[in-house]
């Protein structure tokens, strides 16, 4: 660690290998091909000009045992990643060099895109239309909604059924981004009517407990926690709320 920022964020260094094998966050905006060709053609093949400007977050979530692990995602620098990444496909014999990169750690998804937000300076009017800023709103509102218990959360970054995965719920608001409305009053008609799905879905998860012998462990962990919108692994309560 060469540095810590006000933020809590720190400056590290990683070797540029170690950087391109990090995925890209999956709330970032969709990778824009002219955008990494024209930073290509900069760099004019010099590929060590490309050595920081990178961020980093990190979920620490725990696993199938209970033991706590690492995730780590690139949620800025994306394009000089794959210009990176790229370089190293098509020049197996290249050697490794140094980057610098901004790592911060998050507690939920709603912290990552709060920090996306400020490193990308997102401005109001931007996620009334971007799709993807959209739902990464929805996203914030939705945690906010159901992680009253912070000690276990419903929506998590890296949630095993019957919790909440919020990639998985990133996916599923995806699907209906256009039907997504970008005012508060809209996102609050949408989590009353998920409030009340979950209602639904708890009471027909009891009939079916009876019956369902194949889910039954499921059916009851979801009882458990009286949580019942991660049960369906589409989500389809969401196609349910928006009307289709």
């Amino acid at each position: 660690m060469l540095h810590t920022y006000s933020d809590g964020s720190k400056l590290k260094i990683l070797s540029a290998k170690e950087l391109i094998s990090i995925p890209t966050w999956k709330g970032n905006r969709i990778l824009d091909v002219e955008h990494a060709a024209r930073i290509k053609a900069a760099i004019a093949s010099d590929v060590k000009k490309l050595d920081s400007n990178y961020s980093i977050i990190q979920y620490v979530e725990p696993n199938a045992d209970g033991a706590p692990v690492i995730q780590r995602y690139i949620i800025d620098g994306q394009h000089r990643a794959s210009v990176v990444r790229d370089f190293f496909r098509d020049t197996l014999c290249e050697p490794d060099f140094f980057v610098t990169v901004r790592e911060k750690t998050v507690e939920s998804e709603s912290d990552a895109v709060d920090y996306f937000n400020a490193i990308n300076n997102v401005k109001r009017q931007h996620w009334k239309t971007d799709p993807m800023l959209i739902v990464n709103r929805y996203i914030q509102r939705i945690e906010q909604r159901l992680n009253t218990n912070k000690k276990s959360p419903l929506v998590r970054c890296n949630g095993k059924r019957p919790y909440l995965s919020s990639d998985r719920l990133r996916e599923g608001l995806l699907k209906y981004a256009d039907k997504l409305k970008s005012s508060d009053e809209e996102i609050t008609r949408f989590l009353d009517a998920m409030v009340r799905e979950n209602t639904a879905m708890l009471k027909s998860l009891e009939v079916e407990s009876v019956a369902n012998q194949n889910n039954r462990v499921l059916i009851e962990r979801a009882l458990a926690v009286k949580f019942a919108l991660a049960y369906a692994p589409h989500l389809p309560w969401i196609a349910r709320i928006v009307g289709l």
